[in-house]
């Protein structure tokens, strides 16, 4: 189903929870309904291609991984946070506009998981 219905997973984990405590036969509803809901379900496999796009770009990765950029970095310590980590950060919640900011590391930058 995945992400054309990704509320789907809402339906699947209570009624896995549900046939758990309920058990067989009472719980045949339980799954039934989940099976029709799933069955008539819009279906996307973006996901599958975006993350398969993603281990194919680590698996040809010659050098060592680039490192995360600094701004995406936690800071627990006060030496990392002296070493610049998670300055400049802007956290998308606290902005109503769009924010500009890199995700990936430079020598990523520019990479597009989502192309076909």
């Amino acid at each position: 189903v995945g992400l054309a219905n990704p509320l789907a997973l809402t339906q699947a984990v209570p009624a896995y929870q549900g046939c758990h405590f309920i058990g067989m036969p009472e719980c045949e509803v339980i799954l039934a309904q989940c099976v029709v809901y799933f069955a008539r379900a819009p279906k996307s496999i973006e996901v599958y291609r975006v993350y398969g796009n993603v281990k194919q770009c680590l698996r040809r990765h010659m050098d060592p991984f680039p490192p995360v950029p600094l701004h995406l970095r936690n800071a627990p310590t006060q030496l990392m946070k002296n070493l610049g980590y998670g300055k400049g950060c802007k956290y998308n919640p606290i902005y109503k506009e769009p924010v500009e900011q890199d995700y990936l590391p430079q020598e990523l930058k520019g990479t597009d998981f989502f192309k076909e």
